[in-house]
């Protein structure tokens, strides 16, 4: 260890209080950082409405840890703000940015809707950065308007500087820009922030083969992960059905509807089972209509919708779960979800609705923890919900194999590692 830690500052549009998957990976990072000689800084946004908030994860950030937060004239902090001024009641809805919408957004705030965010980021960044003498720059997107304020600072400070990708900002992402010119120059701005940046990491290796490709600065992979101190509570609850968990948020990249079809048309031919089996939802929904889905498929009373809840309350549901469902949708092989990892740790079977050789389809099968099936083939679905089902009483066994790999702390120390050799090689 060294006697005096160096400081990085983390720019992070989405950090705690805010919830949901994106925010834990930076706030774990801070969390752990710490422990490996480096003393974060972080630059987040001010408050802003958003559709879900975790005040725990906020006891996890280091009491010496300094957060900074700037003003911001995107949507999010725009909407924050009016409300405030009107005294409006709650009003944001789930739906509040659907899908249909974002060529529309695209079109006014461009490379996206956090753009409004830069100035006000850009001008505190700097002055931190002198003031807390920052020694190296880390900026994770989405939104990419994290990476451009890093990259305007990386010119002002002459820093070394970390761009840390939790998805690409094209390829599927695409077809939400209005013309081919937005999409043109979305990929310029990448390209650019490829070649400025001193190194890159990313999730996973299909996002890391399409960085390669630009043949431009050093990518390393550090996947999201699990932390073994979320899982510290009682396994309490008692229940007389089979327990179906998806934990996450339900849109077009997780659609529901494959797995709808194929749980319904199970209940349909299997009455016996229809007192005996539930899917619980915990999270969100965007850019799809859940009830009418669900209306549709006739699933209302075999449906528990539990909403966002705090991580660790989350994670509770999870463990008492039989099975654990994914979902990610044709056509999405780049994406790798973070919780996939705190599935591997719970120790229960998984039921993969996946693209089978996209990321997450290629990690349940290199861990044997469950069945991968394509959300094409509704019969192997409906068959592998009956399998497991039959199945529940008989214990799991499953390898463990490289699974501590994974925990949250010891890719923190990968990350301190990419760190300290950048500064060696400044020095």
């Amino acid at each position: 260890m060294r006697m005096s830690k160096k400081k990085v500052l983390i720019i992070s549009y989405y950090f705690p209080p805010l919830g949901m998957g994106g925010v834990q990976r930076v706030s774990k990072f801070v969390k752990y950082l710490t422990s490996f000689g480096w003393e974060p800084v972080v630059l987040t946004v001010k408050e802003i409405e958003y559709f879900a908030f975790d005040s725990s994860l906020l006891d996890e950030i280091p009491d010496e840890v300094k957060v900074f937060r700037s003003g911001s004239f995107d949507p999010l902090r725009l909407f924050f703000i009016l409300k405030k001024i009107f005294k409006l009641k709650k009003t944001f809805k789930k739906n509040f940015y659907p899908s249909e919408s974002r060529k529309l957004f695209s079109s006014i705030f461009f490379p996206d809707s956090k753009i409004g965010w830069l100035p006000f980021a850009l001008a505190k960044g700097f002055i931190i950065s002198k003031k807390e003498k920052v020694d190296l720059i880390f900026s994770s997107s989405p939104p990419p308007t994290a990476h451009l304020l890093a990259y305007f600072l990386k010119i002002l400070t002459g820093k070394k500087w970390v761009a840390d990708f939790r998805d690409m900002w094209t390829g599927y992402r695409l077809q939400y820009l209005p013309t081919v010119f937005h999409r043109f120059l979305k990929e310029k701005i990448q390209e650019n922030i490829f070649k400025k940046a001193d190194e890159i990491i990313t999730i996973n290796e299909k996002i890391a083969e399409k960085i390669k490709e630009k043949e431009c600065c050093v990518c390393d992979i550090i996947p999201s992960g699990y932390d073994k101190e979320d899982f510290s509570f009682q396994k309490d609850e008692k229940k007389n059905y089979f327990k179906i968990v998806y934990c996450g948020t339900l849109s077009p990249d997780a659609d529901p509807e494959p797995f709808f079809l194929a749980f319904s048309n199970l209940i349909m031919e299997e009455e016996s089972l229809r007192s005996k089996i539930r899917l619980v939802h915990i999270g969100n929904f965007f850019g799809i209509d859940l009830d009418e889905l669900i209306k549709k498929y006739n699933l209302n009373q075999f449906i528990q919708r539990k909403g966002y809840l705090p991580h660790k309350k989350a994670l509770k549901e999870m463990a008492s779960a039989d099975l654990l469902l994914l979902l990610i949708s044709e056509g999405k092989d780049q994406i790798s979800t973070g919780k996939i990892f705190e599935y591997l740790y719970a120790k229960k079977p998984i039921l993969a609705v996946v693209p089978p050789l996209g990321a997450t389809g290629e990690l349940i099968k290199r861990f044997k923890r469950g069945k991968v099936i394509s959300p094409e083939d509704i019969d192997e679905i409906k068959e592998a919900i009956k399998f497991f089902f039959e199945r529940k009483e008989k214990p799991n066994v499953f390898d463990e194999k490289d699974l501590n790999l994974f925990e949250r702390k010891y890719l923190t120390s990968k990350l301190a590692q990419i760190f300290d050799s950048l500064q060696i090689n400044d020095g």
